[in-house]
């Protein structure tokens, strides 16, 4: 990956590097999601599935972290994956609302994404469920429920904020030490996805100790990402899914066409990752 971190933004607990990323193309060939429709299973519904039909001309993008709300329960995102024109795929979800298991059939998409906090549990559901539960309490178990009061701060405390010319990534600081990074092959899928990634990195901020992250820790944590081996995992749809991990980040990808149309690393030593 041909990354390039710049000067951060600080925001109390949150610090935001700029990624720009020397691999990006000008025409992307696929879409950004509106075309997708999101639903349960047909017949029997799953937990850790659901079905997306793309109604659109072009291949269309799903991403990581991204929370879905109705069907028989909320869901998060946890692998990006992208959906052929014209055709389905089951992608991989976790719940984020214990208490309810009914509804209607489909699902709403409003380019919210979960904390990473969140994110990083999503290997095992009850630690997902646990997780939120850390934040609050409400009639269903929701995520959305139990941190409105903090995503509300999040969104105060970012809602200014906007990407650069050419910016293609962010990589994300909490309370002094490198949390996220997520990096996309265009900076106009950044700008699409700006709103709900940078207010869902925010909410683990809210309340954090105020301490600013600094810039060779954040670049020496993407220098350590090339020694971190991948291999192909299910889920990418048209596109190959890549995940793999060390002591250092834990890393999944999204390739189409020759190239990673989404990057994403998290650091498996930060308190927030460790907890969940």
């Amino acid at each position: 990956m041909d990354l390039h971190v710049g000067n951060p933004v600080v925001r109390g607990a949150l610090t935001l590097f700029p990624v720009f990323n020397g691999g990006a193309v000008r025409g992307r060939g696929y879409d950004l999601g509106g075309s997708l429709r999101v639903a349960e299973r047909a017949g029997t519904p799953v937990v850790d599935q659901l079905v997306v039909m793309n109604r659109g001309p072009r291949p269309a993008l799903l991403t990581e972290g991204e929370l879905l709300t109705g069907g028989w329960q909320n869901r998060v995102v946890t692998r990006s994956a992208l959906v052929g024109a014209g055709r389905s795929a089951v992608v991989a979800v976790r719940c984020v609302e214990a208490q309810r298991w009914s509804g209607g059939t489909e699902h709403a998409r409003d380019g919210e994404r979960a904390p990473v906090a969140v994110r990083a549990a999503t290997a095992d559901q009850a630690a997902v469920w646990r997780r939120v539960a850390g934040y609050g309490a409400g009639a269903t178990g929701s995520f959305q429920d139990a941190a409105r009061d903090r995503r509300a701060r999040a969104r105060r405390l970012v809602g200014d904020l906007a990407p650069l010319p050419f910016q293609c990534g962010v990589l994300a600081g909490v309370a002094g030490h490198p949390l996220l990074l997520e990096v996309f092959d265009s900076p106009r899928t950044l700008a699409a996805a700006w709103d709900g990634l940078v207010a869902g990195t925010a909410v683990d901020a809210v309340g954090a100790d105020p301490v600013v992250t600094p810039g060779l820790r954040a670049r020496r944590f993407v220098v350590q990402l090339a020694a971190v081996p991948t291999a192909p995992v299910s889920g990418g749809g048209e596109g190959t899914a890549f995940a793999g991990a060390t002591a250092a980040a834990r890393l999944s990808s999204l390739s189409w066409r020759g190239r990673a149309v989404v990057t994403v690393a998290t650091n498996p030593a930060h308190p927030l990752v460790v907890a969940a």
